[in-house]
């Protein structure tokens, strides 16, 4: 479920589109790392490297993601996500348990191609050779439908979404967050379809002094009882400042 877009006074269509893509596969990516921790404990998984969680959590995010050919707005976002990795310079990154920015870029276009390579047949110039996408798109799939998903017609634990209050000039990044309506499109997504069985937040906030000023996921506030664990994704206002300031020019443009 995709929110219709909102669009604030001085910032054009293009780049809003761009960010709220960008943003909103980072918010499914971590809503993996929680359904793989809350429902099928994939995150404790042996044989798995950090790594292959964290390629496992971008795979979750386009099975939930991946649009209808007929959906630009799905599209767009899409292809912003894409986008967005392409921005960010894999050099000058370390200790990172994720794929190179430009693998999960490709990954995404893979795995979009790969959910209906007739209708985004555009795209089949950017697979990567010898790659199945439609096979690789049909494994997780089938993962999420068939591990993941409840049948059951119960309703679980509802989630939480809380806007904190922005600091050092973080208001925009705020209401964009609220505008997008990615927050509540996530929950709304993940209570129809999953059953959650313990306490879930998904928080924005301002990150400064954390270690990771981005997105994150959490499944270490434990409570005195394991039916009283705490989940939470978090959304950084600082990451979305940063988009929207940038936009599509990219990081480097700056500096030019």
């Amino acid at each position: 479920m995709v929110s219709a877009p909102v669009q604030a006074q001085g910032r054009d269509a293009e780049t809003e589109t761009f960010v709220r893509g960008f943003v909103r596969f980072l918010a499914y990516h971590e809503a993996g790392h929680m359904l793989m921790g809350q429902v099928a404990d994939l995150n404790s998984r042996p044989d798995w490297t950090a790594m292959d969680r964290e390629d496992y959590a971008d795979r979750f995010a386009m099975v939930l993601l991946a649009p209808d050919a007929d959906d630009p707005d799905g599209v767009d976002e899409i292809i912003s996500a894409a986008g967005g990795w392409l921005q960010v310079d894999s050099s000058i990154v370390r200790n990172e348990p994720h794929a190179p920015a430009e693998v999960r870029a490709l990954e995404i276009i893979c795995l979009m191609y790969g959910s209906n390579a007739s209708a985004f047949s555009e795209f089949a110039e950017y697979v990567p050779e010898g790659r199945d996408c439609s096979a690789d798109y049909k494994q997780i799939e089938d993962d999420v439908e068939e591990v993941f998903r409840d049948y059951s017609g119960e309703v679980g634990r509802q989630i939480e979404v809380v806007y904190a209050a922005p600091a050092g000039g973080m208001e925009d990044a705020r209401q964009f967050l609220q505008d997008s309506g990615i927050a509540e499109d996530l929950k709304s997504d993940i209570e129809f379809d999953f059953y959650l069985t313990h306490r879930t937040t998904i928080q924005a906030m301002s990150c400064t002094g954390k270690a990771k000023p981005d997105t994150f996921y959490s499944d270490r506030v434990r409570g005195t009882t394991p039916d009283q664990d705490h989940f939470v994704i978090t959304l950084c206002y600082e990451m979305i400042d940063a988009r929207l300031k940038y936009g599509m020019r990219g990081f480097d443009d700056e500096t030019r």
